[in-house]
């Protein structure tokens, strides 16, 4: 997921060989545990990809923000929606107000001046949040399966 993050802060682009590689690795992380959640998290990966979906269909996230979506679901698992929708939004708040102050401040250089060159194109590495949303909530789920 770090490397999501840096990807799509720097590109604006999520490769789906790295959804690919996603949907992939669930198999053997669930496999060991005997598929004992397989059904809550195909709910929780088809309904953030059906948001995800809604979401790029109203031009508010893109393509590559909303397939990222579905094998971060299935990874979360549906106990794991509820922490991780509210770290988005938290973060997503954060993100706007970033990218606000950095304008009004007349950033252009460093963070700031990303954040305000986030306005100026409407461009918004989405998939960083999704990262930093989830890698929190990842690593709850770990320690409540051991």
């Amino acid at each position: 997921m770090i490397w999501v993050a840096w990807h799509d802060a720097r590109h604006f682009k999520i490769r789906n060989t790295v959804v690919l590689a996603l949907l992939v690795l669930y198999l053997p992380v669930e496999g060991v545990l005997g598929f004992q959640h397989l059904q809550g998290d195909l709910f929780a990966g088809a309904l953030l990809f059906m948001v995800g979906f809604i979401m790029w269909m109203l031009r508010a996230l893109g393509g590559g923000d909303a397939k990222l979506m579905l094998p971060l679901g299935m990874h979360l698992g549906f106990d794991g929606l509820m922490p991780f929708a509210m770290l988005l939004m938290v973060m997503s708040v954060l993100l706007y107000l970033g990218i606000v102050l950095s304008r009004v401040m007349g950033a252009e250089r460093g963070i700031g001046g990303w954040m305000a060159g986030m306005k100026e194109t409407g461009k918004v590495p989405y998939g960083v949040l999704l990262a930093i949303a989830s890698v929190p909530v990842l690593i709850l789920n770990i320690f409540m399966i051991a």
